[in-house]
């Protein structure tokens, strides 16, 4: 079965500028604009949500982080080592929530990897 994607990250160097910009042009919704630096979205019932993450600077191809659900992000990662991928960040607790890791493709494309807990 194909595993989805699940959640997405975007960088901004002004977060409150993109919360407005994603909500205007496709009626996403911010419960928090910015709260420290970080605004999570929902894209509506049907879609993924994600978050927007405050950047220092603009770095093209390096803005946005698909995150795709996996049940085991020890076994993906070595899966994902094995394909010609490499991990960059080993599986990470996200305190309440779940896990999360990130690797590489080997395009050089940053993509995420997450488990919620329970």
């Amino acid at each position: 079965m194909p595993q989805p994607i699940v959640y997405i990250e975007i960088a901004a160097t002004d977060v409150v500028r993109a919360a407005t910009f994603y909500k205007r042009v496709f009626d996403w919704v911010f419960p928090d604009p910015d709260a420290r630096g970080y605004s999570t979205f929902s894209s509506g019932d049907n879609g993924i949500g994600g978050g927007i993450y405050r950047a220092e600077e603009f770095r093209p191809g390096g803005g946005m982080v698909p995150y795709i659900y996996v049940t085991d992000i020890e076994a993906s990662c070595r899966e994902i080592t094995d394909a010609g991928g490499e991990v960059v960040m080993p599986k990470t607790e996200i305190p309440g929530t779940g896990w999360y890791g990130h690797f590489r493709d080997p395009e050089g494309n940053l993509v995420g990897l997450f488990t919620p807990r329970g």
